[in-house]
């Protein structure tokens, strides 16, 4: 028995010494194909078995395999590659980048979704799509790169607010604004500004730093939104930052600078032409006899002038070739414990027009540590500090840029070069370069973004989340108006200077439990729940002083008056249960149930929460056995979707009678300011969507689209009330507003030749919406706008409807006039309005509907090329059928009207003169009273259809062979030029347009707008 037992010892460790003395030792070096740099922490396993090691600091493995075994290499963002030993000592790898991984993983509420599982319609997009790009904020790079997301730069202000409308405008009075979600924290956004810059506004999205993004997803339908709930209703931005990973510490430098300069500049006239038409017209009207001079005219109209009439063009007095320039460092590693991303960057953007600037300092730290298998931590801060040179623009009359529209091209800017003096080169305004040049407002914002959050993995697939956040904002703007120029806003009081203070807090607080399993192979779930409180706080101050005794004293504390100021802290809290469950069964049937309950303080206790839920359900087709012989088809996938979400933009405790302390003959006292409506409720979005995601030749060509009907009820809206009870009304539910559309999404990989180094790829983006007011209060139109009756709220129409009359050239000669418009004083050369009723005159009856603000579709479109080292991105961006209004013609084509004396655009060269003449342009007169040409009428309406080459971008990557020699890890050089063509018969500086900002109702009107530029810049991107 024993020898048995010894004998079958001796048996077993023969057989195993024989195995092992078949396996051999296999060594090598993992890289990365992009770069040659080492890959640590790379998975070497051997194919078929649970022998395998993850690669060391300097990407070297070394492993006991079997001659005839199979190696597979994996590490996250990488292609996984199989190779063969056959019975090799040494293999060497090196990684190809999956530049689908990124778009693989969609981002969504509270976890993260595999592309084909996600039943709601999203769009991404990554940051090689956005880097290196000259722009301020993240909302800008999204521009015309993911479909239904409709973005808009209303001007080019540095710093300035940018307009983002997901599948259309939603909202009348409450915001319109998509959430902005940063690391999970939901992102203060808006306009903090307590001091007027005209249409200005500033941007809160303007601080976070783009090129530290990894990855943004916009969720745009009810199922993907409404586990946001109540600021969900206008989609929801998700952004995710770069994080570290276990690697050797990489150390990125990129860097660019160049100049913006104006890209069109309409033709306005010189002093021949600007003094030949004031002539003109006062010689028309009998003010100046026929053989007056323009002497004669200068002494009747300003008095005489104690200069001599010169050609000064304002607009190149006032605008620039302006630098920007952007610098940022990052370091980013570690390994399979700790984690880490640092970066530091400035950016720095002049503008265009003197006096106007914004610079930005950020830094970030995004660390993650694995404190053990089962639990982690991590954190994300950010600290910003930015610096805004602010002038007064758009929706003014004043400012540097308007004022240099309106000057006078006859008026020097000096009266003494020596003495510099200023001119009043317009009757009703200032000078211009004075405006530029002597006014000093300065908005600063030092901004505190960060979480902290701890995991822990309870059982396999379940985990515990806790997450606190907050986002810290304080804006301290600081004005002071001299009185060393004429027409000064402060010359009567000594000087005025202004000091104001917001600051603002929100602290997050989040706890989720996620779950994801499989069972049998065939049925996945996953899903969180979580509860999260969030407390607003927004404290504000302001004091201004006049009377300074000289230019040198600039602050408040210098002032001998102090004549106003106040104070106040307004806070708001929001409370949630939320919950979302997604089930995939055999990778073919998918179903996703999402669910939110918020309750804010901004609504009375009989409407304080509301209840948001979302069901979708998803089809790939593409698994079914009847799609087997279907090879080139690798994916097809049909999605439905409905749900609900809200929007609690409004001002807070709208739904309290609300009362303020007041002065009764210095004796103190409190009034009331606000009527209660406890009914108050939220707004409601409700929302259908259907989609299809297709793809086709291993998924060269992919495509996506969906249709959509999102209509939202309760419309929150300031309702006016009779005078008679003191108030100007109250905040309540009234109407209704639809949005219907179609988007189309298609990306392609058009040629790729790894023979030859060749790739072309290409991505396209369309959408259709249309916008309608459904329903208003009694079915009352709602006129405002330019004029006080430009644009009108109407049942049927969409928000953004441009109301006047309608025009129809110039009366040629006195005969073609109808005596009955004849009687009301309209002359040979006055415009022809069209008589809408037909009862033979030209009144408040007549006007109409003349245009619209919204566009019949918009979108983008991307070709990347790389050919070896060399790379080329165009991106080109359009929008189509959208009209603009332009209330500043009414100014830069008077003719004379109303004793104007601004400067005109050369189109009035073509004005009417004498009977028979035919043209647009009607006669310079002084006394246009009856007939008012320069009424709001389809004259000043244009198309603002435009086709923009956005940005091309022209780079070369040194070869790694080079690169190693200079001790680089990898070093690309490029140029690359924003807004380089625009293709649009809008005939202003920029169709691109609203003086506004980021209204909600008033779209697409140029008033004396800040241009946006034609940018060139030069960088480069180096890695150590």
């Amino acid at each position: 028995m024993k020898k048995g037992l010894l004998l079958s010892f001796l048996l077993i460790f023969v057989l195993v010494n024989g195995a092992w003395a078949q396996a051999q030792t296999v060594t090598g070096r993992v890289t990365s194909a992009a770069n040659g740099q080492a890959l640590p922490g790379v998975t070497v396993l051997e194919k078929g078995t649970t022998n395998g090691i993850t690669t060391g600091v300097d990407g070297d493995y070394r492993l006991n395999v079997q001659p005839n075994a199979t190696l597979v290499f994996r590490f996250i963002g990488m292609t996984t590659q199989e190779v063969p030993v056959s019975g090799r000592s040494t293999i060497n790898v090196a990684l190809e980048a999956d530049q689908k991984l990124l778009q693989e993983v969609v981002v969504v509420g509270y976890g993260t979704q595999d592309r084909r599982e996600v039943t709601g319609a999203t769009s991404k997009v990554t940051s090689e799509t956005i880097q290196n790009l000259p722009v301020v904020g993240v909302d800008q790079a999204l521009q015309g790169r993911a479909a239904g997301v409709q973005i808009s730069q209303n001007s080019g202000t540095p710093g300035g607010g940018i307009s983002v409308r997901v599948r259309g405008s939603s909202s009348i009075s409450a915001s319109n604004q998509p959430l902005y979600v940063v690391d999970g924290v939901p992102l203060t956004s808006g306009d903090y500004s307590q001091l007027g810059y005209g249409g200005q506004s500033v941007n809160a999205i303007s601080d976070l730093n783009p090129n530290d993004i990894e990855s943004i997803d916009v969720l745009k339908d009810a199922s993907a939104a409404a586990i946001y709930g109540s600021r969900a209703a206008n989609g929801v931005v998700l952004i995710t930052t770069k994080r570290g990973s276990a690697r050797k510490t990489q150390i990125n430098f990129n860097a660019y600078t160049g100049t913006q300069s104006m890209w069109k500049k309409p033709d306005f006239l010189n002093a021949n032409e600007y003094s030949e038409i004031m002539l003109e017209a006062y010689k028309n009207d009998g003010y100046l006899p026929a053989d007056a001079t323009f002497n004669d005219f200068l002494d009747f109209y300003y008095g005489g002038v104690d200069f001599e009439p010169t050609d000064t063009d304002w607009i190149d007095a006032v605008t620039r070739d302006a630098g920007i320039s952007n610098y940022e460092v990052s370091l980013s590693g570690g390994d399979a414990k700790t984690r880490y991303y640092l970066s530091g960057s400035y950016f720095d953007q002049k503008g265009i027009v003197i006096g106007s600037r914004y610079e930005r300092y950020s830094s970030r730290l995004n660390l993650d540590h694995q404190a053990s298998d089962k639990f982690t931590i991590g954190t994300s801060v950010q600290l910003s500090r930015s610096d805004n040179n602010r002038i007064v623009s758009d929706n003014t009359l004043y400012g540097p840029f308007a004022n240099s529209l309106a000057a006078s091209p006859i008026f020097p800017i000096y009266y003494d070069e020596t003495t510099k003096e200023y001119t009043r080169p317009n009757y009703f305004y200032t000078n211009p370069v004075a405006e530029g040049t002597e006014n000093d407002d300065i908005t600063q914002n030092l901004r505190a973004i960060g979480n902290a959050f701890a995991r822990y993995t309870v059982l396999p697939g379940l985990d515990i989340q806790v997450k606190g956040g907050i986002d810290a904002l304080n804006v301290d703007e600081r004005r002071y108006t001299p009185t060393n120029y004429p027409g000064s806003s402060a010359t009567s009081v000594g000087g005025s200077a202004t000091n104001a203070t917001a600051t603002v807090t929100k602290l997050l607080l989040e706890t989720t439990a996620s779950y994801n399993k499989t069972f049998n192979d065939v049925h996945s779930i996953s899903g969180v729940i979580g509860a999260s409180t969030e407390q607003d706080r927004r404290k504000s101050a302001f004091v201004t002083g006049v009377g300074f005794p000289g230019e040198r004293f600039r602050y408040v504390a210098s002032a001998a008056r102090v004549n106003s100021g106040s104070n106040a802290v307004v806070d708001n809290a929001l409370l949630s249960y939320f919950g979302r469950v997604n089930y995939n069964f055999q990778d073919r049937y998918l179903l996703g149930i999402n669910f939110r309950a918020d309750g804010s303080t901004r609504f009375g206790e009989e409407n304080r929460f509301g209840y948001f839920p979302s069901v979708s359900a998803g089809w790939r087709v593409i698994e079914e056995d009847f799609m087997s012989g279907l090879d080139f088809m690798s994916e097809l996938k049909l999605r439905a979707s409905y749900g609900i979400t809200g929007n609690q933009g409004i001002p807070d405790f709208a739904y309290q009678a609300l009362y303020v302390g007041s002065n009764y003959q210095d004796q103190p006292g409190i009034g009331p300011t606000q009527i209660p409506n406890p009914d108050l409720k939220w707004e409601e979005t409700q929302q259908f969507n259907v989609g299809a995601d297709l793809g086709f030749f291993n998924n060269r060509l992919n495509i996506a689209a969906d249709y959509y009907i999102k209509k939202t009820n309760d419309l929150l809206f300031f309702r006016p009330t009779p005078t008679q009870i003191g108030y100007g009304g109250y905040q309540s539910n009234i109407g209704s507003v639809e949005n219907k559309g179609f988007e189309l999404a298609i990306n392609t990989v058009n040629i790729d030749n790894r023979d030859n180094g060749f790739n072309w790829t290409t991505d396209f983006n369309i959408a259709f919406n249309r916008n309608k007011v459904l329903e208003l209060y009694e079915g009352q139109d709602i006129f405002y706008g330019f004029g006080g009756n430009s644009l009108v709220l109407r049942e049927g129409e969409p928000i953004g409807t441009f109301y006047g009359f309608k025009s129809d050239g110039v009366y040629s000669t006195t005969d073609e006039i109808p005596s009955t418009i004849a009687a009301q004083g309209t002359q040979a050369g006055d415009v022809r309005f069209v008589d809408v009723n037909n009862d033979g005159t030209i009144t408040d009856d007549d006007l109409t509907i003349i245009g619209s603000a919204q566009p019949k579709f918009v979108g983008g479109l991307t070709n990347n090329f790389r050919y070896k080292g060399f790379d080329l991105n165009i991106f080109l961006q359009f929008s189509q059928g959208n009209d603009i209004a332009n209330p500043a013609h009414q100014y830069q084509q008077h003719l004379g009207n109303d004793f104007l004396d601004d400067n005109m655009l050369s189109l009035v060269r073509d004005r009417w003169q004498q009977e028979g003449d035919i043209t647009d342009i009607p006669r310079a007169t002084v006394d246009d009273l009856n007939n008012n040409n320069r009424s709001n009428s389809s004259r000043f309406i244009y198309d603002g259809s435009y086709l923009r080459v956005k940005n091309v971008i022209l780079g070369y990557s040194l070869p790694t062979s080079v690169t190693e020699r200079l001790k680089m890890r990898s070093l690309r050089v490029y140029a690359q030029a924003q807004n380089l063509f625009t293709f649009t018969d809008y005939p202003g500086f920029d169709p691109e347009v609203n003086f506004a900002g980021t209204s909600n109702t008033t779209l697409g009107v140029d008033f004396y707008t800040f241009p946006q530029t034609r940018t060139i810049t030069f960088g480069v991107n180096v890695g150590f």
